[in-house]
């Protein structure tokens, strides 16, 4: 009898508790799934969310609402008060940052997406070369801007452009003591919006950019590539495309214990599509496969050389040290990285060629 008792007891506490919460129906609320972020002030920064509202005819309206604060909390707090209904973020697909602000730091603004258990590790983050409010705030083809703006990222990700990024790859560099995150830079271009390049940070501060010229090689240090494409330069007059590129990288470090000696081996396989100068041949082809050679080395040489003069780590050296070093040390690591010397070595073969602009 005294069980049922308790039981009963536990019941209506429990039913008490879970009465006492506040409900969302989400009919009821609107769900923004982008926002950016512009700075002011060192004390105040504008925020921006965009609200897709979807009309009978079946069309999708862009609803911008921007406020200023402090804090990104205090700023969703007065955008609910501009919005008829509740603003919630459980659906937000990508965060846009000024470079502006990313030059003086996100950090407050990432830890506010890393403590918010409604926010996905998957959210996409970017800076954007101008303002985050004139970018969000123009209405992008005929679907809502959050949507079109995570297409983009992605498309950019899997067509061999850019390295895989969103909210969980950036706090896993952010947090590291001896790695730095990098995100997307995008820039809106008339009626359209392109990836310009790569954002580099050093910490939570942006620092740099690579261009578009530098995405290939940069990625080819970072991950496999699959279907990329590269432009080869043979001379002033005659240069090759090569596409459906598959690369793969494998490090080689020596001399751990003292000061480690790294060698980057880039092996890979691409098919020319266009070429503009001789006709190709088998000579031709493998004067385009040494240029390619010499070219990626080159590039890759002279961007990890750049890297190290700014004492970041975007491709992770380190791990790749640390992986391979019993009792690693961070601190003794990061005093050595920016003299540490990294050899690269490029191994292409052309298997295929396609379009032939030679005489």
């Amino acid at each position: 009898m005294k069980i049922k008792i308790v039981a009963f007891i536990l019941i209506i506490v429990v039913m008490f508790l879970y009465g006492r919460q506040p409900k969302q129906i989400v009919d009821d609320i609107e769900m923004p799934n982008i926002v950016g972020y512009d700075y002011i002030d060192k004390n105040t920064i504008q925020t921006t969310t965009v609200l897709p509202v979807y009309k009978p005819d079946k069309s999708i309206e862009n609803k911008a609402l921007t406020v200023e604060g402090e804090l990104s909390k205090e700023t969703l707090g007065r955008l609910q008060r501009k919005s008829f209904q509740q603003v919630g973020n459980g659906k937000l697909a990508v965060a846009v940052y000024s470079k502006k602000l990313a030059r003086r730091g996100i950090g407050s603004l990432i830890d506010t997406f890393h403590r918010d258990p409604k926010i996905s590790e998957k959210l996409y983050l970017t800076v954007v070369d101008g303002q985050a409010k004139t970018l969000l705030r123009k209405q992008y083809g005929e679907g809502d801007n959050g949507l079109f703006l995570s297409e983009l990222i992605e498309q950019n990700i899997d067509s061999g452009v850019i390295p895989k990024t969103n909210l969980h790859y950036f706090l896993s560099a952010y947090f590291s003591k001896i790695n730095d995150p990098f995100l997307p830079l995008i820039q809106k271009k008339g009626d359209d919006v392109i990836v310009k390049g790569i954002a580099l940070f050093k910490g939570d501060r942006y620092v740099g950019t690579l261009g578009q010229n530098k995405l290939f090689v940069f990625k080819a240090l970072i991950e496999n590539i699959t279907l990329g494409t590269y432009k080869v330069r043979i001379n002033n007059r005659e240069n090759a495309i090569i596409q459906s590129i598959n690369i793969k990288h494998k490090y080689n470090i020596q001399n751990i214990k003292e000061r480690p000696n790294i060698d980057i081996f880039l092996n890979g396989i691409g098919t020319i599509i266009e070429f503009k100068g001789r006709k190709l041949n088998q000579e031709e082809i493998t004067k385009i496969e040494n240029q390619m050679n010499e070219q990626l080395e080159r590039q890759a040489t002279t961007l990890i050389r750049s890297f190290q003069k700014l004492k970041i780590d975007p491709i992770g050296l380190g791990d790749e040290v640390r992986s391979r070093t019993r009792n690693f040390n961070d601190q003794k690591w990061l005093k050595q990285y920016p003299t540490v010397k990294v050899n690269i070595k490029v191994h292409m073969v052309i298997s295929e060629k396609g379009v032939s602009d030679g005489e």
